[in-house]
């Protein structure tokens, strides 16, 4: 469902302190900042992790510190919402066209000491460390050192609705519930459907990266806030979406989260094959072949507590 002809802009601006920001847990009954129309809209601000507290001053002693100013958080993640989408109820599904994206100035990346690192060398590197970026947002480009040049892709490491239940629950681990995926691929342009477990969906984002690989290898992109992300939010009605499935120009995307990599994949595969069943007209057998032959099973991230796979499927 596309934004209406009478479809309304609003404007959300995230910062710390404020309603609109929260650090570390998503609450499914927290109290909604904004309310929507479906096909609406909406301009939000996003901060960076703990609060945007972290600037390119910000050593890995110093980090330590900001981490003490958040005792009730349950994740690192700063969330902008939620937002309230009028006719959204459980058994729909929301439609989060992704509009433009435009990071901050600056970001970082961080390899976090153990014993909390999550990374997947993280034996091998056990000390840590933390790496500032300056974003140069007209080239869209940045410097790891003299000789290495990194394209940006900027995206929302965090788009979810309110999970299933009542209990507040860490930002960290994400579900089909969407929250703290970090598919790469949700880049301006893009298109992110997710499945609504509560009366107005209850929509959340944040975790803005400025690039990352499949995998989020080290535990980290390079983490920076988002000064402007422009969204529109619709509502398809009965769709029995059952996990986050996403759009490109080009592609399909289903995701997938599990314990092990394997349950992952299995789930993201399972979907896609629905999908192409239903979307194309074919057999549960055709559809799984197509998945063999044309589609790319990937590692969205293995960090997060509950690792995710997406399967990529071309538009045929």
């Amino acid at each position: 469902m596309r934004g209406s002809s009478d479809s309304e802009f609003h404007k959300l601006v995230a910062s710390l302190g404020s309603n609109v920001v929260s650090v570390g847990v998503i609450d499914p009954l927290a109290d909604s900042v904004l309310h929507v129309n479906s096909g609406d809209s909406v301009e939000v601000s996003t901060l960076g992790n703990w609060g945007g507290l972290v600037t390119p001053d910000t050593d890995l002693e110093g980090f330590a510190r900001i981490k003490e100013q958040f005792p009730n958080a349950l994740g690192p993640h700063s969330i902008t919402g939620p937002i309230y989408v009028r006719e959204a109820e459980p058994g729909d599904s929301l439609i989060i066209e992704l509009l433009e994206i435009v990071p901050e100035t600056t970001g970082y990346n961080m390899v976090v000491p153990s014993p909390r690192g999550r990374g997947v060398l993280r034996d091998r590197f056990p000390a840590g460390r933390i790496t500032h970026f300056k974003l140069d947002r007209d080239s869209l480009t940045t410097r790891l050192n003299d000789q290495i040049t990194i394209p940006l892709r900027p995206f929302l490491g965090v788009l979810g609705v309110a999970p299933p239940g009542s209990d507040p629950i860490s930002t960290v681990e994400p579900g089909i519930f969407g929250g703290n995926i970090d598919l790469s691929e949700l880049v301006a342009g893009t298109t992110l459907e997710l499945p609504v477990f509560h009366d107005g969906a209850g929509f959340y984002c944040g975790d803005g990266h400025a690039a990352q690989g499949d995998g989020e290898i080290n535990q980290m992109a390079i983490e920076t806030g988002m000064e402007r992300v422009r969204i529109r939010l619709s509502v398809k009605k009965g769709s029995g979406l059952l996990a986050p499935r996403a759009e490109s120009e080009d592609h399909w995307f289903t995701l997938g989260f599990g314990n092990s990599l394997e349950c992952a994949a299995q789930q993201a595969v399972e979907m896609m094959v629905d999908f192409l069943s239903e979307h194309y007209e074919l057999s549960p057998d055709d559809a799984y072949t197509l998945c063999s032959i044309s589609g790319n099973l990937r590692v969205t991230q293995m960090v997060n507590g509950v690792v995710g796979m997406h399967m990529k499927m071309p538009k045929l």
